[in-house]
């Protein structure tokens, strides 16, 4: 169709198939940021989990207290005491260790 559309469509398909996830500690304190990047959905959120939904896989983030800063095209922003982050494929019901 054209140059643009074929690139929107390269951009698409990338986004569906990989994620970028980046942990971030903050200084001396125990606050650490977390940056999901192609987050599909935000499965569940509350003060203590979050649980993300990307490409073939589920992401649960836990901590204390975890806070949902960012939510945008580019992926997803959460801060907060990390305690562990959890991935387990989404296709299946078992966890993928990583």
């Amino acid at each position: 169709m054209g140059v643009l559309y074929d690139k929107l469509v390269g951009l698409d398909e990338i986004s569906s198939r990989e994620s970028v996830i980046t942990v971030k500690l903050c200084g001396k304190t125990d606050e650490a940021e977390i940056y999901v990047e192609n987050c599909r959905k935000v499965l569940s959120c509350d003060n203590e989990f979050i649980t993300l939904g990307v490409c073939g896989a589920d992401i649960k983030i836990s901590g204390t207290p975890l806070m949902l800063e960012n939510f945008g095209v580019g992926g997803v922003k959460i801060t907060g005491k990390i305690a562990s982050v959890d991935f387990s494929d989404n296709n299946s019901k078992g966890s993928v260790n990583k």
